[in-house]
């Protein structure tokens, strides 16, 4: 779907700490009322503004501050920002860096700059831990799923958000992952992980599914579908409140968790392909808010990424583009991040590279990040977007330093 380029148009809104919530115009006197915005004409403001200014105009009076705290103005405004115009939720790329079992960087840096600037190494913010345990699990809204202790049996999840600070309590795992996903279920208003966990003196391992909240809950569900094939991690669809991995059988599966049903069902992944028959190494992903699929061709000549149009219907996977192989990216796999502005494609390449590839003149840029080790060292990086966002973590929000991440800027 197109993305809308209204909101380029506007003229920007000024705001002055003296009249908020006032229209104040010239021929107004001081024998007539000042005209006052409805709360619901001011919301459709408000929520066309990054949150980075929000934040700011949460002074601006008692009222502003109540309304943009809100958990429903937050939900509103990311949910808005994600589908109408995702510049306004200024996206970011997470990462870690792991070596033998460790994070040794953990950090992000600006999509925008990025892009704008590929032939400049890239500013990077990197986070600290004391003690350095957590991984970057997945991300959904603006916050990061945080893996504690993901290589032993005494691991935990928790959320943060890194924009405002804001991180849930701990919830402990108690067995080792095999596989998990990170979503969120709005019929409920419930972020949740699911987790496929195998328990030392137990001989099968479980599904379960954790729910982030006041009162934070775990239950068992049906078991995930054996057979799940490339990353282990499930992929969040927006505005389906739906988990997603890669099964193979006879033939390549998607299996689906619904998250507010939380049960499983299965779609087939055919690519019909009158000029590549047949494919392989398929990596699923998010691209315009639609499920999307990388897959690797024979002979590794090229790849091709497919968007489904409506989510659940096979019939509706549509090729969006034909990668060209290039001879500084080895491995098969190629696992698309984001599409900024219609014409540049950030992937993740299977040797930990940051790829941007132009869809109009069918061309790659390698970028650099500042402060972080070249991708050919050992150890592996793993990359995911997320937005900036006002979402505050459910579940006991604490400052992110009572959970011992700080920020250190370079």
């Amino acid at each position: 779907m197109e993305q809308p380029h209204d909101y380029d148009e506007r003229k920007p809104l000024r705001v002055t700490s003296n009249t908020p919530k006032l229209l104040l115009s010239s021929t107004v006197t001081s024998s007539q009322p000042l005209l006052v915005l409805p709360d619901e004409l001011l919301t459709e403001i408000l929520t066309r503004l990054p949150a980075r200014l929000l934040l700011r105009l949460r002074s601006v009076c008692r009222s502003w501050r109540t309304l943009i705290s809100s958990s429903q103005f937050a939900n509103y405004h990311i949910q808005r920002s994600i589908a109408a115009d995702p510049s306004l939720s200024g996206p970011r790329v997470a990462f870690h860096h792991s070596f033998e079992f460790n994070c040794i960087t953990f950090g992000d840096f600006s999509l925008q700059s990025l892009v704008e600037n590929p032939s400049e190494p890239t500013e990077v913010v990197l986070f600290e831990e004391r003690p350095r345990c957590h991984e970057i699990n997945s991300s959904c809204n603006g916050l990061l799923c945080m893996h504690g202790g993901a290589h032993s049996l005494n691991n935990s999840v928790m959320l943060w958000n890194p924009y405002t600070g804001l991180t849930s309590q701990s919830l402990k795992i108690r067995g080792f992952i095999w596989n998990s996903g990170f979503g969120y279920d709005h019929v409920n208003d419930k972020y949740k992980l699911v987790a496929v966990v195998k328990q030392m003196r137990e001989r099968k391992p479980q599904t379960r599914i954790y729910t982030f909240c006041g009162n934070p809950s775990m239950r068992t569900i049906q078991d995930m579908p054996c057979g799940v094939v490339g990353d282990e991690t499930g992929v969040f669809v927006p505005g389906t409140a739906t988990l997603n991995w890669v099964c193979q059988h006879m033939e390549y599966l998607v299996i689906s968790l619904d998250l507010v049903k939380e049960t499983f069902s299965e779609f087939s992944l055919s690519l019909k392909d009158p000029d590549n028959k047949t494919f392989d190494f398929p990596q699923l992903c998010v691209l315009r808010n639609c499920l999307a699929a990388c897959v690797s061709h024979d002979e590794k000549t090229h790849w091709s990424v497919w968007l489904m149009e409506e989510y659940g219907v096979p019939q509706s996977w549509t090729k969006f583009a034909s990668i060209s192989c290039h001879p500084s990216l080895s491995g098969h796999h190629l696992r698309p991040l984001y599409i900024w502005e219609n014409y540049v494609l950030m992937a993740a390449a299977a040797d930990s590279k940051i790829v941007l590839y132009n869809l109009d003149h069918d061309g790659f840029e390698f970028p650099v990040l500042e402060h972080t080790p070249p991708s050919n060292k050992l150890g592996l990086y793993f990359f995911c977007i997320y937005h900036e966002s006002l979402v505050s973590p459910p579940y006991r929000s604490l400052p992110s330093t009572s959970s011992q991440i700080q920020l250190i800027k370079p």
